[in-house]
């Protein structure tokens, strides 16, 4: 049985400024800074 939401939904949509460059320059800090992200998030 597909129980479908009810009520209001809210979609976020968050970005970390900078990330492409700070990807290419500073990937070990760019994964710490994500996995915060993301724990803040949820």
């Amino acid at each position: 049985m597909n129980v479908q939401p009810t009520g209001t939904i809210t979609f976020l949509f968050s970005d970390i400024e900078g990330s492409t460059k700070k990807w290419g320059q500073q990937p070990d800090a760019m994964r710490v800074a994500l996995a915060s992200h993301d724990r803040l998030l949820r």
